[in-house]
């Protein structure tokens, strides 16, 4: 049977679904319950921008979808996406989910695509089909191996992957980058800045500028504004070390040329909490963790083979071994855009996940 969310307490058995669903599971983390009641209530109840539905079968829940309509910049058209998608190891749940879905979206779009993160579409990666023996660092997903078997038996296929790059820190590597960091630095004239919180507008409108050249067809999505970029520092403050953002720029004009942008993961911090923000529980396990994750990394196309990525990559590197990180994950990066990932599998990573984007002509 399938309900229409359209009430709090119906809102509340949704976003709950993945704490039964997962409690025996060691590598799921929960998300931020209290985060997402307050964006679920606006994006379903409030706005309808999304449709949220669950699934029972004899009185117990066993599944969930969301979804919404949007312009595809990669095909040009409006398109449905589905997120959110969760259910237990049972194909008919699966298909009454889409079912439903796939009928309300008729007339409106021929294509669907999914799962996606809402919300930012570069945490718009696909359910994992790689790397089930580890925990998801923070703003990627996590699932059980069925849901790819579920997913196909639905008639759905493969869009695409996006790959996650995992990169020891170790002095070895270190070295090999330092030598690729000084030709970038004394050939090509090239510095590398932390983000500085003093003079932040003026790093902004530098970031701006690097996504507006740096971002192709192949990321099939349009630069951010600049109140985007406002609002993500806002609602990551919490959370952001400038010595992780990395810009750089060409020493004798000061232009920006490329940047990186890396948190630490703290799912490790999230996966003790249980779903919980305890700010005192916040900062006594911060200086525990041993993760960072890389969110983005762009370069300018006339600097794009001249080892600006290796110079990021070594001076974000020198500053996550200060802070105690032993591991750093790339990601997610399409795996048509080699120029990103790459680069990350010369200097000693390893592709540790893919997640797989799925598509659906209805």
């Amino acid at each position: 049977m399938i309900i229409k969310v359209s009430n709090k307490k119906q809102l509340n058995k949704f976003i709950f679904l993945v704490k039964d669903l997962y409690k025996d599971n060691q590598h799921f983390v929960c998300p931020i319950f209290s985060a997402l009641k307050k964006e679920l209530n606006h994006e379903v109840l409030k706005t309808n921008n999304y449709t949220a539905l669950l699934c029972y079968q004899n009185s117990t829940l066993c599944g969930r979808i969301m979804y919404t309509t949007d312009v595809s910049k990669h095909k040009g058209k409006t398109v449905g996406y589905f997120s959110f998608f969760d259910c237990i190891d049972n194909i008919d749940v699966a298909k009454e989910l889409f079912d439903y879905m796939e009928n309300d979206l008729k007339g409106k779009v021929d294509y669907i695509e999914g799962t996606f993160s809402p919300y930012d579409p570069d945490t718009r990666r696909g359910i994992l089909v790689k790397g089930f023996d580890q925990p998801h660092t923070m703003l990627t997903s996590y699932n059980y191996e069925y849901y790819n078997t579920l997913l196909e038996g639905c008639g759905y296929q493969k869009a695409f992957d996006t790959y996650s790059v995992k990169c020891p820190l170790d002095t070895n590597q270190l070295s090999r980058l330092e030598r690729i960091a000084n030709i970038s630095h004394n050939r090509y004239r090239i510095k590398i800045d932390n983000l500085n919180k003093k003079n932040i507008e003026q790093d902004i409108l530098d970031v701006h500028k690097i996504f507006e050249e740096a971002t192709t067809e192949i990321n099939y999505q349009e630069a951010p504004s600049i109140d985007t970029i406002k609002g993500f520092l806002k609602s990551f403050s919490f959370f952001i070390e400038p010595s992780l953002i990395k810009i750089a720029r060409e020493i004798e004009t000061n232009e920006p040329v490329g940047f990186c942008l890396t948190l630490l993961d703290i799912n490790q911090i999230f996966k003790k909490t249980k779903g919980k923000l305890n700010i005192f529980t916040f900062f006594k396990l911060k200086k525990k963790i041993t993760q960072a994750r890389g969110m983005l990394q762009y370069v300018i196309p006339k600097y794009q083979t001249k080892g600006v990525f290796a110079h990021l990559f070594y001076e974000g590197q020198k500053s996550l071994k200060k802070l105690g990180i032993t591991y750093f994950e790339g990601g997610t990066i399409l795996e048509e855009n080699k120029a990103s990932w790459l680069p990350l599998v010369n200097m000693g990573g390893e592709i540790s996940k893919i997640y797989r984007i799925y598509g659906k002509e209805i």
